[in-house]
């Protein structure tokens, strides 16, 4: 599943997407459907992969009807964290 935020308060007119089981390919492959560049792909850091979206591929990832969209960044990584913690118990 792949989640988003719509509000990065640390850097407006950019949003992150996640795969919600922190899938590579996954991403990769949504990166190619929303047209982002190769290096909206961040993968530097094996706990959290994730896309770096701004312009046409961000208003695109938004309108996606697959995509679970968060008002902020920290709603989003609540989400992943309750879900980690579910998925350990």
């Amino acid at each position: 599943m792949i989640l988003m935020d719509r509000v990065n308060l640390l850097a407006p007119g950019w949003s992150h997407v996640v795969s919600s089981t922190h899938d590579i390919s996954e991403l990769e492959r949504f990166r190619i459907e929303i047209g982002a560049p190769p290096a909206a792909l961040q993968v530097s850091n094996p706990r959290w992969p994730h896309l770096d979206l701004k312009l046409e591929p961000r208003e695109r990832a938004l309108a996606h009807p697959a995509v679970t969209v968060f008002e902020t960044t920290r709603a989003l990584i609540r989400y992943m964290h309750r879900r980690h913690e579910e998925e350990t118990r």
